[in-house]
């Protein structure tokens, strides 16, 4: 009886020990992103495209990158594979959530990135779909050079 208590007790600190430190949830954190793997992989995908802003979704499925050109990028997780796509606005439906604090996304003929996008603030959902209208009025040339600094 004695070792059945202490069998018991040992069970319960290592629950509380795992809950603690988070080791439970951990592999939920690593299917999230950062900002700097959506950099580097965006970079990848596109180099000769600079990023001037990243914002991450809510629950971390989608990020979305104001370039410097003016146009606007988004990447999303796909198991183990990165999308990265360069938003046509021409092709792109945005509708806003009824909190405000997301966007309705449909990508017309990409469905693996369309879907319904909650972010932290009202701003964010608001920032992210300027980025998308903005890229209306930006033609993009390939031929852009980014300044030099040096």
């Amino acid at each position: 009886m004695v070792l059945l208590l202490w069998l018991v007790i040992i069970v319960a600190v290592l629950i509380f020990f795992f809950w603690t430190t988070g080791l439970v949830k951990q592999g939920e954190a690593n299917e999230r992103f950062d900002a700097g793997l959506a950099i580097v992989e965006f970079g990848r995908a596109y180099p000769n495209e600079a990023i001037r802003n990243v914002i991450i979704s809510a629950d971390g499925e989608m990020v979305f990158m104001r370039l410097w050109t003016g146009l606007a990028g988004c990447m999303r997780r796909n198991g183990s594979r990165f999308l990265c796509h360069l938003i046509d606005p021409a092709v792109v439906r945005v509708t806003p959530t009824a909190d405000g604090k997301g966007l309705a996304l449909d990508f017309g003929g990409f469905k693996a990135l369309s879907g319904t996008f909650e972010f932290r603030t009202q701003r964010e959902a608001a920032e992210v779909s300027l980025w998308i209208l903005g890229s209306f009025t930006v033609k993009p040339e390939h031929d852009m050079h980014m300044p030099s600094h040096a």
